[in-house]
């Protein structure tokens, strides 16, 4: 008996002594949190910490006047299913009280100490605030606004999401703990935050972690509530253990790889929200909560996982690659036309996750370093940001995370200067090349086209049609600087599109966020080079119209080809604009057919090709004349009005504008054009008289669309329709709709082949949702990606350089078969050899130079071996299974193949292959 109570006593002390050491732990984050927020030992002395301060102060002194409530009488309860009751709500708390609150907490310098820190007046006056809040109802009872979907463990808002919008509230309970609890009042205003934060507590049954990821918004919002909140509770009450511990867990699911359209983190890193791509606003808030969760809780109990920090850097890193400078394509954009500069806002996560952790995270460091030699103006806005938090983050030494990363030392990141990047889930092509982007933005069965508000993106039905952008001039590149002016920009005339030219009063009443049905829509890569091809559907067209589209991208130029443009029973003309770029000047020169045009009265309409035109920034435009251009091209420079993104006012502006009418009811409509980045006059005529030096367009029908880019003898095929068969080049078939790129070396010896499968894997042939069947149903909301095989024919008998998981080659008598592992929309390269060469690698080459070739391995027929050595002599080969038995031996002349093989069982084997004194063994894989 007495050896249970020992055994008793000593499990309930190691008990005792964990939680006494978790607890520890939290309340270490939470003196961090604390520090970090209100800038404790922050030297003063520095001009970037002045300026954010001096902003807090002023913010500070602006929300002492309270004019616009009535203390005494304050009136009925918010009803928050009001809009009016929802914005008094949000107003009170963001331009109010956590203003009062850090202007209360802020110490100032030694030598110029804030007047107002722990001023009784102020606090006073901070305290009427949370009384005042009281009156209108706020309490645990409350209903804040959210309302969870258990099927797929969704929480959504309505409205403005009063829950979602409460981090004012939340940061001024946790800084105000010792005042509300002298006052009486804290255990009221933590019930309320309880209640706002419930769904990220253990007892919220319709969240078990089932689903990897989370709503973004959520996470950009909510997840710095709870922390607030579990930080916020004493030591004594029972469930702050587990509340942090399910905070915890709760963020290292969120940051999960999302499945099928869930948020937040996407396979190529993509951040999504409302089923698609959206990387401003709540993508970038997202990341940035989290990686200041990342911060607060590294080297504690509490710390996120490997996986979670791994794909929260990951997803910040991202943003550099389709960015050029601060820009990003407008097609990530969402609702938010005019928000196009995220990677500006997301910067600060970078210096988080740098003092985070310098060693692992030094890139991250050196990339914040460089994007603040951008510019000196963003630099200023962003210590100026009201976010909640005067340093951004507390170190012991008294410097911001701006200033300790700065003065580390990092070298700056090289700038992505050549480069070709895929982003399926977004429907997004990037190509970078000599400090230049492009990017071509689409829409299919699995992405949406865009979305909008009633005063938001009104007109923005266009943006995945084969959207192309160009950042190519500027010190620092903007959407200005290239000629994306919103005032007088005419939004059917988005540049790279094919689609219907509608008065404003028609595209205003398009349906957001739908899938087009349409299967095809890739983004494919070899090396630096790319090709974007998409099977087009306006799901807005009444009459269905239609197009096949690719962009093929290589170093400096692109070529633009379009087939089947088919609009039947359509009453407004189909247009495929080549730019609408912004007159900074009307002075500037564009050019045409090598003729200067400057003004805006000039207008010339051409019929068929052999044109060639620049941009008001000096991009050059070719249309070879050739059967595939025999419609009429204009071009105008012009006055144009039309009306804001929001259609509230009228606007104007000057612009240069081309465009390809393929007139009213087309029903097999063409093109063909190149874009050379910044040729200017004289580049862009040489491209003009030199077209087939550059392009050979070997197919372009419903069928495929095939190109040769000359100069790099890479061959590219758009492949719409897989029963054709091909012999332009290797390539001869493949089994599936896809794009591949190939491209011969070393003397033909050697081929680079990529294939890119449209399917992300996530919906079958026959599978097309709207965006509610989606939302509603957590078996396709959260459908696990599943890998699909795609096997290409090749001419010539060909073995795989590197063998990799995702490719396996078999030679089929004359051809070569490679079966490509493909999911997600991604892209696959690989290398393959000659079969009768061997391969370069050293690790099927003896220091005599014995070179041995096996094709196919793994087989489920038989192997071909081929030897070649420096010796003329015979070869023989032993061949023994797994357990080390020799079970045949074979032999042969110089140079002669070896066949072997089909009498043996799956399973397991060894060839040891004797020439002369050399010997090479290798391992066969009977299926």
């Amino acid at each position: 008996m007495r050896k249970k109570l020992f055994l008793s006593g000593w499990l309930i002390a190691i008990v005792f002594n964990f939680s006494y050491a978790q607890m520890s732990d939290i309340n270490s984050i939470k003196t961090k949190y604390r520090n970090w927020l209100t800038g404790e030992n922050l030297d003063y002395s520095k001009t970037q910490v002045n300026e954010r301060y001096s902003r807090f102060l002023s913010n500070g002194i602006a929300a002492k006047n309270r004019s616009a409530y009535n203390f005494a009488n304050p009136g009925p309860v918010w009803n928050f299913t009001v809009s009016a009751d929802q914005n008094a709500y949000q107003v009170l708390v963001e331009q109010k009280l956590i203003r009062l609150v850090f202007l209360y907490q802020l110490k100032g310098s030694s030598t110029t100490p804030n007047p107002d820190y722990h001023s009784p007046a102020l606090r006073d006056m901070i305290l009427s605030l949370f009384n005042y809040m009281k009156a209108k109802g706020i309490s645990s009872t409350t209903n804040f606004d959210y309302v969870s979907i258990p099927a797929t463990e969704e929480i959504i808002t309505s409205g403005h999401g009063v829950c979602l919008r409460s981090s004012g509230y939340a940061t001024a309970i946790f800084l105000m703990k010792d005042e509300l609890v002298a006052a009486g009042e804290f255990t009221h205003h933590m019930g309320a935050l309880n209640a706002l934060t419930a769904f990220i507590a253990p007892e919220f049954q319709p969240f078990n972690f089932t689903n990897p990821g989370f709503n973004t918004d959520v996470i950009r919002s909510s997840v710095q509530q709870r922390l607030c909140y579990v930080l916020a509770q004493d030591d004594s009450d029972n469930s702050r253990l587990a509340n942090m511990d399910f905070l915890k867990r709760f963020i290292n699911n969120a940051l999960k790889i999302g499945n099928g359209w869930n948020d937040c983190i996407k396979p190529d890193f993509i951040t999504y929200h409302h089923r698609g791509a959206y990387s401003n606003t709540y993508g970038v808030e997202a990341l940035e909560q989290s990686s200041i969760m990342n911060m607060m809780l590294k080297n504690s109990a509490y710390e996120l996982n490997t996986e979670a920090q791994s794909n929260l850097k990951s997803a910040i890193l991202n943003y550099s690659k389709f960015s050029k400078d601060f820009e990003m394509p407008l097609g990530l954009a969402g609702r938010f036309p005019t928000n196009t500069d995220a990677i500006n806002d997301l910067r600060q996560a970078l210096a988080f996750l740098y003092v985070t952790d310098p060693a692992s995270n030094q890139d991250a460091g050196r990339e914040f370093v460089r994007l603040w030699d951008i510019s000196v103006t963003a630099n200023t806005a962003l210590l100026r940001q009201n976010a909640l938090s005067i340093t951004m983050i507390y170190s012991p030494s008294g410097v911001m995370d701006i200033l300790q990363t700065l003065n580390s030392g990092l070298t700056p990141l090289p700038e992505i200067t050549e480069a070709q990047f895929s982003f399926p889930y977004a429907g997004l092509s990037v190509h970078k090349y000599n400090r230049f982007q492009v990017s071509a933005k689409g829409t299919s069965k699995h992405i949406w086209h865009f979305e909008n508000s009633s005063t938001e993106n009104v007109f923005g039905r266009y943006t995945s049609a084969g959207a192309l952008e160009l950042l190519t001039k500027g010190s620092q590149m903007t959407r200005a600087t290239n000629g994306y002016i919103e005032n007088g920009w005419d939004w059917s005339h988005v540049p790279g599109t094919t689609v219907a030219y509608l008065p404003l009063s028609t595209l205003a009443i398009g349906t957001m966020r739908e899938m087009n049905g349409k299967s095809f829509l890739a983004h494919a890569s070899l090396d630096n080079n790319g090709v974007f091809g998409m099977d087009y559907k306006d799901f807005n067209s009444a009459t269905g119209m239609t197009a096949l589209k690719s962009n093929f991208f290589f170093k400096d130029i692109i070529l633009c080809l379009g087939s089947n443009i088919q609009d039947t029973n359509g009453t407004f003309p189909i247009h495929t604009t080549l730019f609408q770029t912004a007159l900074a000047d009307t002075n500037t020169p564009t050019y045409v057919n090598g003729n200067s045009a400057t003004g805006t009265s000039f207008t010339i309409t051409q019929t068929g090709g052999d044109f060639w035109a620049t941009d008001a920034i000096g991009n050059g435009y070719v249309i070879p004349a050739n059967p595939s251009n025999t419609e009429a091209i204009t071009v105008t420079r012009s006055a144009q009005i039309s009306r804001n993104n929001a259609n509230t006012v009228n606007t104007t502006g000057n612009f240069a504008t081309a465009y390809i009418n393929h007139g009213i009811a087309p029903t097999a409509g063409k093109f063909q054009y190149a874009i050379v980045m910044q040729g200017g006059q004289t580049v862009t005529q040489q491209l003009a008289n030199n077209f087939d030096s550059y392009f050979k367009i070997h197919q372009q029908n419903n069928q495929a669309h095939i190109v040769e880019y000359v100069p790099d003898a890479i061959f590219s095929y758009v492949i719409f329709n897989p029963t054709t068969v091909f012999a332009y080049d290797a390539v001869i078939s493949v089994n599936k709709p896809a794009i591949v790129m190939t491209q011969k070396t070393d003397g033909g010896n050697k081929l680079k082949v990529s294939l890119t499968n449209p399917n992300l894997g996530l919906l079958s042939a026959t599978e097309t949702y709207k965006w509610s069947q989606i939302s509603g149903q957590n078996a396709i909301l959260n459908r696990e990606p599943q890998t699909d095989v795609v096997t290409l024919t090749i001419a010539g008998n060909w073995v795989l350089v590197s063998p990799t998981n995702n490719v396996t080659a078999a030679i089929n008598g004359t051809n070569t078969d490679i079966s490509f592992s493909t999911i997600n929309g991604l892209t696959i390269q690989t290398e393959l050899i000659n079969s009768s060469l061997g391969t370069n690698n050293p690790k099927d080459e003896d220091a005599n130079g014995l070179k041995v070739i096996v094709a196919p391995n793994p087989t489920q027929t038989d192997f071909k071996i081929n030897v070649k050595g420096n010796s003329t002599q015979g070869i023989y080969v032993l061949v023994f299974d797994a357990l080390g038995r020799k079970i045949k031996t074979l032999k042969a002349d110089y140079n002669q193949t070896i066949v072997l093989g089909s009498d043996l069982n799956s399973g397991i084997y060894f060839a040891e292959i004797h020439q002369g004194n050399n010997k090479r063994t290798v391992k066969l894989i009977k299926q």
